[in-house]
């Protein structure tokens, strides 16, 4: 009895020694989201499966941003078939609001042994610039590499510095001496600019043709104040004796020494010229 005893209790011993060694089987099997880059106020799906001993059971998620904090913690049970969602918006700003690379970890009982993902947020929806292990100066030229669409920027070579200066010579010559024949199509074999000679001409001209008529209106005006006052004053003396005797008829005519139609004959006579 006191063998058997023993041996029992040398059975139980070895079966929690070897419990203690292998590792404690995986809680949750697998976890996903659906996108890789998330902004504000969206929804975050993480979908995943667990072990047939865990289905229907709680399956814990832990959301901690990019500098380690823990933001969130929700869950959800798991269905029949082993399979579980749970869905996150990211309109809190008490916990999304940083730019970076959040780690999402899905468990059941232990936190050591579930699945861990990581997905990106940016507030403004912009590209998360994720850093590697190798130096700064590696991180920029990538930084560089994605702001150029993939061309670096290299240091300005002097010989090439010394041909653009040249070909920029080169070009201004090229440039004057089109501008030098295009001046001089202007100008005649004999050394004067028509330009320069025909716009002064045109302009005397027109300043020579305005004067002479001015002087022929002028003139037109003289002439005929000179014929009106010629037709005014051609005969003073005649027109002076036609009133005399225009004036000595009428008194004989009021005296009644001649009657009214020979005061008309008279009168008739003395208009004739």
């Amino acid at each position: 009895m006191i063998g058997m005893s023993k041996n029992a209790i040398l059975l139980g011993m070895s079966f929690l020694f070897l419990l203690a060694l292998v590792p404690a089987y995986a809680e949750v099997t697998s976890l996903q989201s659906d996108r890789a880059l998330y902004s504000v106020d969206m929804n975050v799906y993480f979908t995943g499966t667990v072990d047939s001993t865990d289905s229907q059971k709680l399956v814990n998620l832990l959301i901690q941003d990019p500098n380690g904090k823990i933001v969130l913690m929700t869950g959800r049970f798991a269905a029949q078939n082993d399979t579980f969602q749970i869905i996150v918006n990211t309109n809190d700003p008490s916990q999304f609001y940083l730019k970076g690379t959040y780690k999402a970890v899905a468990f059941v009982d232990n936190e050591s042994s579930g699945k861990t993902i990581s997905f990106d947020f940016s507030p403004d929806g912009s590209p998360v610039i994720h850093q590697t292990n190798g130096s700064s100066a590696a991180n920029q030229t990538a930084e560089s590499k994605n702001a150029s669409g993939g061309n670096t920027l290299q240091p300005p070579n002097l010989n090439h510095t010394a041909q653009l200066h040249e070909n920029t010579t080169i070009v201004g010559m090229v440039n004057t001496s089109k501008i030098a024949k295009s001046e001089s199509n202007h100008v005649q074999p004999n050394g004067y600019d028509l330009g320069n000679i025909l716009y002064p001409s045109m302009a005397a001209c027109g300043a020579g043709i305005v004067g002479f008529i001015v002087y022929l209106r002028m003139q037109r005006s003289k002439t005929k104040s000179g014929q009106s006052k010629k037709s005014v004053s051609l005969n003073p003396a005649a027109d002076e004796k036609e009133d005399y005797a225009l004036t000595v008829l009428k008194n004989r005519l009021a005296k009644g020494e001649m009657t009214l139609d020979e005061f008309k004959a008279t009168k008739d006579a003395l208009s004739e010229p």
